[in-house]
């Protein structure tokens, strides 16, 4: 017979999905709660719910053993099986935490003018984001930087989900406190796949008109175009060796060869993931950086790899001495030069 898994989420008062920032904030408000030196009840009770709070932490604070646990908590009936939920003693001790973490939580919004509402602005755009502020301000007790500690948090949710320009977080803000989470999620997901390379006025008109949405004006794009020429270098890495119609897109190449070689596999899984990323070139693409080796430096007279493949067992390389292409067996070694797109 299986032992029961405990319920590290349950025990810590989070969600499956929640951030780190909250798992970590959990864990320093219950730990300022039930550390044996603060906790007022039982000692021998303090020490047992300390040491299940710091296994749960352990678990869910390493990205790997969160990501095994809760696969291996797939097919569990979590009410009914965890130690935790299951006994009595320790459904009431849960109950007793979120009552003492939300009576402090009124406490403080009685004292302090406006921490609710502050609370609910960034609850708005993220449950976790408001679980995050209000440990945070039971934490610390800066009750005077409660607007400074909102607004940090805010910048670093809406930067690190939609990027830094301003007008597409704007945009984000506005869709999140109405209720346009879907179209939210797609200007994540653009920014994600794009990196820097978007114009706010674009992705704006792009959202509004698929979602249908109303009452958001487009603003003037003030975004500098740049212009580029081949061989130019881009300021976050790479020569430009293709160019689009407009000058402002296209392709760039690394400035020197992958240092080892790899199999046709190897390379793929490496660099093969996004079209913005250092990727494998196409056949079609290597093709254009053999034709401007010259302008980019650094290539041996040897065989590199292309991302296309002409069946299961065998994908295209160019030969950089005579600038035939080929194809080879997928698990031969050969050299590899990853490009992006701009």
């Amino acid at each position: 017979m299986s032992t029961p898994q405990k319920d590290f989420y349950r025990i810590l008062g989070v969600t499956e999905n929640a951030e780190m920032a909250v798992i970590k904030a959990a864990y320093k408000a219950l730990m300022m709660i039930y550390h044996p030196d603060r906790y007022d009840g039982n000692r021998e009770e303090a020490i047992r719910k300390t040491k299940e709070i710091n296994e749960a932490y352990t678990i869910l604070i390493d990205p790997d053993k969160r990501r095994h646990y809760t696969n291996s908590q797939s097919g569990f009936n979590k009410i009914n099986t965890n130690d935790y939920a299951s006994s009595p003693e320790q459904n009431n001790s849960y109950t007793d935490k979120a009552n003492d973490i939300e009576s402090g939580w009124l406490i403080a919004v009685e004292l302090v003018e406006g921490l609710d509402d502050l609370y609910q602005q960034l609850n708005i755009l993220s449950k976790d984001l408001g679980f995050s502020f209000k440990q945070e301000i039971l934490q610390t007790k800066q009750f005077n930087e409660a607007k400074a500690i909102a607004t940090q948090l805010e910048i670093d949710f809406i930067e690190k989900f939609f990027g830094k320009n301003k007008d597409i977080q704007k945009f984000s803000i506005w869709l999140l406190r109405n209720e346009q989470r879907s179209a939210a999620k797609e200007i994540n997901k653009m920014v994600a796949q794009s990196a820097c390379h978007l114009i706010a006025s674009e992705v704006i008109r792009t959202i509004i008109v698929k979602h249908q949405i109303s009452g958001y004006e487009i603003p003037v794009s003030t975004e500098k175009k740049i212009f580029y020429k081949l061989g130019d270098r881009l300021p976050d890495e790479g020569i430009v060796f293709y160019l689009d119609n407009t000058s402002q897109h296209g392709l760039a190449a690394s400035d020197e060869d992958l240092s080892v070689q790899l199999t046709w596999h190897e390379a793929k899984n490496k660099f093969g993931k996004n079209f913005y990323d250092w990727r494998l070139p196409t056949r079609s693409e290597l093709e254009l950086l053999y034709a401007k080796k010259d302008l980019i430096g650094g290539f041996s007279h040897q065989l590199y790899w292309s991302a296309t493949e002409s069946d299961s067992f065998n994908a295209w390389f160019q030969n950089f001495y005579i600038g035939e292409q080929f194809t080879g067996n997928k698990n031969l070694t050969h050299r590899v030069r990853t490009i992006r797109a701009f």
